[in-house]
């Protein structure tokens, strides 16, 4: 019956079902009109969509609640939200109540934090609750799914990456359950896998500001043979989203947000050289700006229209080249220095190095098969952003 009702508001409002699900990098402002507005719009718009939220990653899992209720219904026009009382703790994902107010929903919103304490809550040992059966099943009617920062790297089917940082990910590898015991802070993911509601992508979150580049192509790279493996995923950098529609028929993400981008990496052709350190060649890197959006199926990348290619329009003579590319202290310097390269007329090959020594890496960009868009945001044109497809990497361990 509430899928009856569900639908039928669809129509009144005039509404096609989306099945979107929303990715947000974390650290979402409060006056990103653009996200939060995407968000309720895609749960029916304002006055009626009606959000279930999911604040089970927070320590503090009703305090958040409170923000993000108040920022769904009072900010950002929502008809309702809804705090989903559902904890690492609380053993309550099975009640049928709770199905029950999920199923009354048009939205979800998971909130940030530590994203085992929601695999942990929902999705236990890959075992589906009633509680995210009922998410699912709305959410495959129509309702809208969206997360920020944990509540957004839990969102896909992929394995689901827990903690560590590219430069430990390089030295010791990618961890399955838990890290690497002679580095307690090393590379981890989760082999069951996330909430499971997009298909073959492995997301992450603080994207670019954390210098988490290298993360992701290590877990990619030695999580692919896996049952639940792929080797695509997407980093989203804060303050910005991917937005999916059309989830279960023919997938697009739409990147929202004008201070940073959406970075797309794919290990399907890596060549790995065999040696006892890591030397990797052919990690094909998109990264996607304002308005740009990639078919999830093909992987095929459509630039914003108000973009034009910038080969012959180079703005710098030569590339610059940094010494901390992995860095996690110098925000967004694999993203600057990638979009500065696009922006050179000489160099089409560039290595970079990382701050880190005893071992070292070398990461070197390789444009000759790629292209670089760039444009001025048609509603700020003091701001100009730069795109890129089909960017060629390499990493290689150096003494």
């Amino acid at each position: 019956m509430v899928l009856l009702s569900f639908a039928l508001l669809a129509t009144l409002v005039g509404l096609a079902t989306p099945q979107s699900v929303v990715f947000i990098g974390g650290n979402l402002a409060d006056e990103n009109a653009p996200i939060w507005d995407k968000v309720v719009e895609l749960a029916g718009g304002k006055g009626v969509a009606k959000f279930g939220v999911f604040t089970t990653a927070s320590a503090d899992p009703e305090g958040s609640a409170v923000y993000y209720i108040d920022m769904l219904v009072n900010v950002y026009g929502a008809a309702s939200a809804t705090y989903i009382p559902i904890t690492e703790t609380s053993n309550n994902a099975d009640d049928p109540a709770l199905a029950d107010i999920v199923r009354e929903q048009t939205g979800f919103f998971f909130g940030g934090g530590d994203q085992l304490r929601i695999l942990n809550a929902l999705r236990p040992a890959g075992r589906e609750t009633l509680v995210l059966a009922a998410v699912t099943e709305m959410l495959k009617a129509g309702a809208t799914v969206g997360g920020t920062s944990a509540g957004a790297a839990c969102l896909s089917n992929s394995v689901m990456i827990t903690d560590g940082t590219s430069y430990d990910g390089l030295v010791y590898g990618a961890f399955s359950g838990g890290p690497n015991p002679d580095n307690p802070g090393s590379l981890c993911y989760d082999e069951h896998g996330g909430l499971g509601f997009l298909a073959g992508w492995l997301p992450d979150t603080h994207f670019s500001e954390r210098g988490r580049e290298a993360r992701l192509i290590r877990v990619l790279q030695d999580s692919r043979d896996r049952d639940i493996g792929t080797t695509r995923g997407f980093g989203v950098d804060e303050d910005m989203a991917l937005v999916v529609t059309d989830l279960y028929t023919q997938p697009v993400g739409k990147v929202i947000g004008i201070t940073g981008g959406v970075l797309v990496a794919d290990v399907t052709n890596i060549v790995v050289t065999p040696s006892a350190t890591t030397n990797y060649e052919g990690v094909i890197v998109h990264y996607l700006t304002q308005d740009d959006s990639i078919d999830l199926l093909s992987g095929n990348i459509t630039f914003a229209s108000w973009k034009n290619p910038l080969k012959g329009k180079e703005v710098y003579t030569n590339a610059v080249v940094s010494s901390d590319i992995l860095s996690a202290r110098k925000s967004r310097e694999w993203a600057s220095t990638a979009a500065q390269f696009f922006d050179n007329k000489l160099d089409d090959v560039v290595t970079h190095t990382t701050s880190q020594k005893n071992p070292s890496f070398e990461v070197t960009f390789d444009r000759r098969t790629a292209a670089g868009y760039g444009g001025h945001l048609p509603t700020d044109p003091t701001t100009y952003l730069v795109s890129h497809e089909n960017l060629q990497v390499g990493i290689r361990e150096t003494v």
